[in-house]
């Protein structure tokens, strides 16, 4: 009998993430993966031992190290890594942020554990969660940061007393002000520009989860895509649609599956809210 044959290259790492990391003077065990993707497996780790003012639970993401084809991508995963660790920087003390605890391995970083629902496991946050919202995004802005990823609910969390938590800044990007004056104009305005699309996000799911908070101003900025999203959308949307059925069709036939598949929860609701105004 022939064993089928897998593809683990669409995978960040082409095995298990390790089963024990030391993080910030704690000894961690593999718990959990969140989310395994191409570029990163997002993975919670629970302390094992250590001094008492580590932290009992962290999160730690290791970005991609295995080759694509033969192609090497380390280099990739190392350049996400920077990237993350410096918007973490600039972004240092802003309530709503998670903390950055250091770099784990050759492509990967620990962050403290934020326990929290994501916002696409909930039906309606609680009354005023979304102002709430608007203020962590305030403070990003102020930092000269543009989140990018707003649309997906996941990325926000309700913790237990009911604050918001916003994670996950691999597509931010942040303010140059290093850069020759006629560029660093020009980045400004692309930065200004990504900003007022992390409001719309914001307002769209406001609209739709607590209309009866939404003001007329905030209603008018949920309806607010404009053209360059309009037309990225379109130019998007075709690609999209043909990679999720290639993949898909690679999933059913058991060609395609994550090597963390035991330690990841698949409950994602809010992939039947993607792609709507």
């Amino acid at each position: 009998m022939t064993r089928k044959r897998t593809n683990t290259q669409m995978f960040a790492l082409s095995g298990r993430p390790p089963g024990t990391l030391d993080v910030g003077g704690g000894r961690y065990r593999l718990v959990r993966v969140f989310k395994h993707d191409f570029y990163a497996a997002t993975c919670l780790y629970e302390r094992l031992g250590g001094p008492a003012e580590t932290l009992p639970r962290i999160v730690v993401k290791l970005y991609r190290t295995q080759p694509f084809f033969g192609l090497p991508m380390a280099w990739m995963g190392q350049f996400l890594r920077d990237h993350e660790e410096g918007i973490y920087a600039a972004l240092a003390d802003v309530p709503g942020v998670p903390q950055w605890l250091g770099r784990v391995g050759r492509n990967g970083y620990a962050l403290e554990y934020i326990d929290g629902r994501p916002l696409d496991h909930v039906k309606r946050p609680p009354a005023g969660f979304f102002d709430a919202l608007r203020a962590i995004f305030d403070a990003i802005h102020a930092r000269g940061v543009c989140y990018c990823d707003g649309n997906k609910r996941s990325n926000i969390l309700i913790r237990e007393d009911g604050a918001p938590f916003l994670i996950d800044y691999q597509i931010a990007f942040r303010r140059r002000d290093d850069l020759p004056r006629p560029f660093r104009g020009i980045w400004r305005r692309v930065i200004e520009y990504f900003q007022r699309r992390d409001l719309y996000h914001l307002y769209k799911h406001k609209r739709r989860m607590a209309r009866d908070e939404l003001t007329d101003e905030e209603l008018r900025l949920s309806r607010g895509r404009g053209l360059l999203h309009t037309i990225h959308r379109g130019l998007t949307d075709p690609y999209r649609y043909l990679r999720r059925r290639l993949l898909g069709r690679q999933y059913r036939k058991g060609a395609l599956v994550s090597p963390t598949a035991d330690l990841e929860d698949h409950y994602q609701p809010e992939k039947a809210t993607w792609r709507k105004a």
